[in-house]
């Protein structure tokens, strides 16, 4: 065997040994164990002799030391607490929440920490810009804004300006994440930062006369309702012929459309004299078809829908309120009215497998 194969051989051998030390009679490694062992329990029951000991001593002046350190950290506690501050603190941890967020691999605890920091975001800018650090004061500063109970500017820096920072971070969010569901939300945040434009702010007696163009009475709230409803509506055109548009951005601002043309249209509601009803019940229906008539042209399907099922719920509202603004009473007759219901709707159904062409048209 050469010297290279010893070599290899030993280091074999010191690889693949293990030596075991088994003690038969008393030896000097087996004692000085012992000592050692013995040494580190005495050091752990002076520790605790020491820790009593002090304790004790601590505990006759422990007031002092209290005073002591709650007149040192007060100061610093009460900047960090503060209002102001833990406005700030929640402001970038909700940024620092959406930012981060995305990296998050978990789906549900991901979209959990991003709507919450979504929330947050636009609760503290609000909070900040409005120098209000209590919802139940900075919310009574949004009613005040939209009611127009504010100048332009300060509805705009107060509202508009934190619905817009949470629009532009939805938006961010909808290209970073695969979710479909911040499409559908990027609506809410938008609407309310273009309700609070000034320009759109100073046209509201130009913007009420699309839906009321009749002179009469109307409450505040029906005619800031109204003007609502304008600009939203001219979103949806907007969008509509502005493509490529994300499908879910179209159908959520058609549902919040169709609510509120739905609502506007009942007598109850606005209360706005014979012409500017009628002038309503066209805008809502002419509005309707066209919704449908845009999801057939954009290859939308849930655009038929929704203006399908409100013809159908518009249908529905008219049924019960154009007798009783003809004088006639459904009082003690709800049953009867719900049988005519039905057969409406019934022949409404039979229309539509009857000749479904009409309808695939729209």
């Amino acid at each position: 065997m050469g010297q290279a194969d010893a070599g290899i051989l030993a280091r074999e051998l010191l690889n693949n040994t293990e030596l075991v030390y088994t003690v038969k009679k008393p030896s000097k490694l087996q004692a000085l164990r012992g000592v050692l062992t013995t040494s580190r329990m005495l050091l752990g029951l002076a520790a605790l002799i020491a820790a009593y000991s002090l304790i004790h001593l601590l505990s006759r002046h422990w007031n002092k030391i209290f005073g002591w350190l709650y007149r040192l950290l007060r100061p610093v506690f009460e900047r960090l607490f503060s209002p102001l501050m833990l406005t700030w603190e929640m402001l970038l941890l909700s940024i620092a929440g959406i930012y981060w967020g995305v990296a998050i691999p978990d789906l549900v605890l991901r979209t959990i920490i991003i709507h919450v920091s979504l929330f947050t975001l636009w609760a503290q800018l609000t909070a900040l810009l409005s120098r209000h650090y209590q919802i139940k004061y900075y919310f009574n500063e949004i009613t005040d804004c939209l009611d127009l109970k504010r100048p332009p500017g300060e509805a705009m820096l107060k509202v508009g300006l934190p619905a817009l920072v949470t629009t532009l971070a939805v938006v961010w969010l909808m290209f970073r994440l695969p979710e479909p569901w911040y499409a559908y939300e990027v609506i809410v945040p938008a609407l309310i930062a273009l309700f609070t434009l000034p320009p759109m702010v100073y046209m509201h007696g130009i913007l009420v006369r699309v839906l009321l163009p009749f002179l009469t009475t109307v409450y505040r709230a029906e005619r800031r309702m109204a003007v609502y409803t304008v600009i939203t509506l001219v979103a949806w055109l907007v969008l509509v012929f502005l493509p490529p548009v994300q499908p879910p951005v179209l159908i959520t601002l058609s549902v919040v459309v169709g609510c509120l043309l739905l609502y506007l249209s009942i007598e109850d509601v606005t209360r706005c004299g014979t012409r500017n009803f009628i002038w309503l019940q066209l805008i809502t229906v002419g509005w309707l078809c066209a919704c449908v008539l845009a999801g057939g042209q954009l290859s939308i399907p849930m655009l038929n829908w929704i203006g399908l099922y409100g013809l159908l719920v518009y249908v529905v509202i008219k049924y019960w309120e154009i007798p009783v603004l003809l004088g006639y009473s459904w009082k003690n007759r709800k049953a009867l009215g719900s049988l005519g219901l039905a057969v409406i709707i019934w022949a409404i159904a039979s229309l539509i497998r009857w000749q479904p062409q009409w309808f695939i048209w729209f």
